[in-house]
């Protein structure tokens, strides 16, 4: 996560229409059409990241546990965003690192329960499962909020479903546990997505800033739940080999800093529709990678399982987008 950390792509979406492989209220939605393409890229490039976070996080797996993994990728991620934008923290407000700190603890939890779950699932069934949220999104805002959804956004959830069921059943109708961990990721992912949008709609906030917080935070969890066994993280992390510190400098610089700078990059240039349709491609990359790099198997029923989350996450994103008129966004400040 990805930072399907994921998190989840929570800073491309506008208020509760995000998703999120995960979202959050675009700075400045006017599009510039002569150079969105390279923005596409971009935005593209994400995609591709996250799918390969996947196979990396479950390879990682044998060699250092949870916390003391999650500590290490977003210590790095957060320093890079911190250094990268000195000039932005001569003040941060208390309502940023309030959103920060709210936000950080749900983006901890999102990334625990994706990281371990891809550690008991295929990483191609990981990548599907999460975009679940995309449909969970209008639901919850519905139950909680009264938000009115789409007609059609209800037989896509069906669809979705189904499209679990076949991801999800092995043979003699039995479910893995890494894939229940990963649904319920999703769930929370998408609880995240409402309550960002519902709580930064029309703030004076410095999505860069509120987005270090977030990470900092998360490696504040990892730090801390890695305490709970000292030695033995202690052990993990110094005896990791050399391509395992490879990896994970490379889902904390490409999977989690490029990630979410890019993705508040396009925010400010593009439509956060456009965005989101784009990141909607991160399973097909998750399971190519997953095929390619650990062999995988994907049976009929899998792909067919797999097709139907992608189509129905596709298909809700811009059915939702088409229907309702983008909140006021999150004002971004500058310093």
């Amino acid at each position: 996560m990805s930072t399907s950390d994921r998190a989840a792509k929570t800073v491309t979406e506008a208020g509760p229409s995000g998703a999120g492989t995960a979202g959050r209220p675009a700075a400045a939605p006017a599009a510039r059409p002569s150079g969105t393409w390279l923005v596409d890229l971009g935005v593209l490039g994400v995609a591709i990241v996250w799918g390969s976070t996947y196979v990396a996080m479950q390879w990682s797996g044998q060699f250092i546990s949870v916390p003391a993994f999650l500590f290490l990728r977003f210590a790095m991620g957060a320093l890079v965003i911190t250094l990268l934008s000195l000039r932005a923290w001569r003040k941060v407000s208390r309502e940023e690192f309030s959103l920060g700190v709210l936000f950080g603890v749900l983006l901890f939890g999102i990334l625990f329960l994706e990281t371990l779950g891809v550690r008991y699932t295929l990483a191609s069934n990981a990548g599907f499962l999460i975009s679940l949220s995309v449909m969970l999104v209008p639901l919850i805002e519905r139950i909680f909020l009264r938000a009115r959804i789409a007609p059609s956004i209800y037989p896509l959830t069906l669809l979705s479903l189904a499209g679990c069921a076949l991801l999800t059943l092995n043979q003699g109708f039995s479910v893995r546990s890494g894939d229940l961990i990963i649904l319920a990721a999703a769930v929370i992912r998408a609880a995240q997505i409402v309550l960002f949008g519902s709580r930064a709609k029309g703030r004076e906030v410095s999505l860069v800033r509120v987005t270090a917080i977030e990470l900092w935070v998360v490696a504040a969890g990892g730090l801390l739940f890695s305490l709970v066994q000292p030695a033995r993280s202690w052990h993990e992390i110094t005896h990791l080999p050399g391509d395992a510190w490879l990896v994970i400098a490379y889902l904390g610089v490409a999977g989690t800093a490029f990630a979410f700078l890019t993705q508040l990059h396009a925010a400010r240039v593009s439509s956060p529709t456009r965005v989101g349709l784009v990141l909607s491609t991160e399973p097909f990359f998750a399971a190519v990678f997953a095929v390619v790099l650990l062999s995988e198997h994907l049976g009929p029923l899998q792909l067919a399982g797999g097709a139907l989350v992608l189509l129905s996450a596709y298909l809700g994103r811009w059915v939702d987008a088409r229907r309702r008129t983008p909140p006021p966004p999150a004002r971004e400040v500058t310093e």
